[in-house]
């Protein structure tokens, strides 16, 4: 019965002691990793600094942008309204003056409406593709511009704070060194004689 014990005992040391060596070979590789991680940030943010300074000039042109593609869907619309009257006055006056044939009213009547529908068809299309274009372009701005704040908190807020603490230990080692409290040499042998 000892014996087994002692096997087991043995056997779990030998497993402790693996899983501590295991351990230490992770902490050193997330180590390594977390050193290539802020080297990679560094030169990240070497290059997203022009980066911040062109992203106003472009959310301008942006919104310069929407403002004309606002204007032209407002002519489009009018455009379209006029269309339409046009064509509904039009064919009041052609049923009125063509009511004896009917024939032909109905065809006057089938290629307006053909006219229409392509016209409406292409209004459509168009508007379609200009709404397409201007939301894969604000998405792709809203994108960049999200990304540009993740990295400018990422690369320039964290190595401030870091600098920050850095300074605080400088001013606080300084402080110690050169400090008015500092006690006289006199002073410190005698008191740590009084424990001795």
């Amino acid at each position: 019965m000892d014996q087994t014990f002692k096997i087991v005992v043995e056997i779990g040391v030998v497993i402790i002691a693996l899983s501590f060596f295991f351990q230490a070979i992770i902490v050193a590789l997330i180590y390594a990793r977390v050193k290539k991680l802020t080297a990679v940030a560094t030169s990240i943010q070497t290059r997203a600094e022009p980066l911040l300074e062109k992203a106003g000039p472009v959310i301008d042109q942006v919104q310069g942008t929407l403002t004309t593609i606002r204007q032209s869907v407002d002519k489009i619309t009018a455009q379209t309204r006029d269309t339409f009257e046009k064509v509904s006055v039009e064919t009041r006056a052609v049923a009125a003056a063509v009511s004896v044939s009917s024939q032909e009213i109905a065809a006057l009547a089938r290629q307006q409406a053909q006219q229409i529908s392509a016209t409406i068809d292409q209004t459509t299309s168009t508007l379609q593709r200009q709404v397409s274009e201007i939301d894969r372009l604000l998405s792709r701005t809203n994108y960049r511009i999200e990304a540009t704040a993740v990295e400018v908190q990422t690369t320039v807020l964290e190595p401030i704070r870091e600098i920050s603490a850095l300074l605080v230990g400088l001013k606080r080692t300084i402080d110690a060194l050169f400090g008015r409290d500092r006690k006289q040499i006199d002073q410190a042998y005698q008191d740590e004689e009084m424990f001795i």
